[in-house]
């Protein structure tokens, strides 16, 4: 095999692949372990790329999973072919057919109003990526000349297939029906001038009204649409609200909103989601502002669900409104937390646990008999472990206990306050941007 060295190729275990299992299983039998892995941790470099140098791709978790998918299933492919004893000799496009995540990608870049040559930017800069990671990784420091040959080849026919794709997919979605649905409610989320009576009419969903809004999105492979429609089924079913209103989301995610004649005091989420799929729920809110104002608040509650198990079903904006407020500017976050707390805001775990104490107890109205029973801890060992807290803070640091329970209120979710791909600075969605969620 001219490139052998390939089969030597390995990356970080810690991130399992995302893409189709039928194309891992494939490029496993071919490669073996090593080389997945080093594909893998390659495409989510490569994502991370694309994300800052092509801003308008979108902010948060979900696009960036599906940017993930697609670059993860080009390199294993390109990788196989280049492995296959065959695959030193591109013979057409059939060879290096955009895989099946690349076209879901793109579907989504349509619906999002990403134009054509920002995608095939993304693209020319994945191939860059990939083409120095190789070097690196290749005998030498240096790339055989035919197989930088063949990535160019690549690059040429994945671009043309993508071009191809994309018009299809824009003329399709133009004139689509759920196009229409779709534009109106980013007209209303963007705070756009929306007549109530023709939006009612156009989703068949009732404005006059509170609404709860839940974004869902998909979390590596195994989340599939039927799962999540049998699910959605159940939530219509378990809850006295009517609808929802469903319309496809960016990156693959689902957006819906439930609707209530009186406003719920706390909704009743069912216990766990389809596999593979996350959820967020914004509070109730009325009218058509609700529809905004629950969905924004969804978004900064999905930024913290992302933080927290998947096994916690629906991360409700009520359990995390505080922390969501508070994290929105992560460096301002940061620094408040540190000169807040001090040594009190160790990443380990006895740390963790006296600062849940001293939560509970300033939350309890500084009761240690209440906080006793609320932790099911002996009250001297809520005094032993305030106290303690207390002495890690240091003196000097801001007597206000205010200050030092929004400091602790951040630190329960202390994965909010790290750098998320897609989540910094810089030119956003057009429609977040409208919306006054991004400058």
């Amino acid at each position: 095999m001219e490139f052998s060295w390939l089969s030597d190729l390995d990356g970080l275990p810690s991130v399992p692949p995302t893409c189709a299992p039928s194309i891992v299983a494939s490029a496993r039998s071919l490669l073996g372990e090593g080389p997945v892995r080093w594909a893998v941790s390659t495409s989510r470099e490569m994502a991370r790329q694309i994300f800052e140098r092509v801003p308008e791709g979108g902010v948060g978790p979900a696009p960036f999973e599906t940017l993930h998918q697609m670059a993860e299933a080009v390199v294993l492919t390109c990788l196989c072919g280049l492995a296959d004893p065959r695959g030193a000799e591109i013979d057409g496009p059939a060879r290096f057919a955009v895989p099946v995540e690349g076209a879901e990608a793109v579907r989504d870049f349509v619906r999002r109003g990403i134009p054509l040559e920002r995608v095939l930017r993304g693209v020319r800069i994945g191939h860059a990526v990939l083409h120095r990671a190789l070097r690196d990784a290749a005998p030498g420091g240096e790339l055989p000349g035919r197989l930088t040959e063949i990535l160019f080849e690549l690059t040429d026919l994945l671009s043309s297939d993508m071009a191809e794709t994309y018009v299809a997919e824009r003329d399709r979605w133009e004139d689509s029906e759920e196009a229409v649905r779709c534009r109106l409610v980013e007209a209303i989320i963007a705070r756009e001038g929306v007549d109530p009576a023709s939006a009612e009419r156009i989703l068949d969903y009732r404005l006059d009204r509170h609404h709860v809004a839940v974004i869902l999105w998909r979390e590596g492979p195994a989340g599939t649409a039927t799962s999540l429609q049998a699910w959605v089924a159940g939530l219509r079913a378990g809850c006295v609200g009517e609808g929802p209103l469903q319309v496809a989301g960016h990156a693959g995610a689902v957006w819906l909103w439930i609707g209530f004649d009186a406003r719920p005091d706390r909704m009743a989420w069912p216990a766990g989601l389809p596999d593979g799929w996350r959820a967020a729920a914004g509070p109730p809110s009325f009218g058509l502002p609700g529809v905004r104002r629950s969905h924004l608040a969804a978004r900064h509650c999905a930024r913290i669900a992302v933080t927290m198990p998947a096994s916690v079903g629906v991360c409700d904006y009520a359990d995390v409104r505080t922390a969501a407020l508070l994290t929105g500017d992560t460096e301002q976050a940061r620094w408040f937390v540190r000169e807040t707390l001090g040594a009190l805001a160790a990443p380990d775990s006895r740390s963790a646990r006296l600062r849940e104490t001293l939560l509970c107890y300033l939350a309890s109205g500084r009761s240690l008999k209440t906080a006793a029973e609320r932790l099911g801890a002996a009250r001297n060992t809520v005094a032993y472990r305030v106290k303690r807290a207390e002495e890690l803070m240091g003196a000097g640091r801001p007597a206000d206990p205010l200050e030092i329970r929004l400091a602790l209120e951040i630190l329960r979710f202390p994965g909010a306050l790290d750098a998320v791909p897609g989540q910094g600075p810089g030119p956003l969605l057009r429609m977040y941007v409208k919306a006054g969620l991004a400058p």
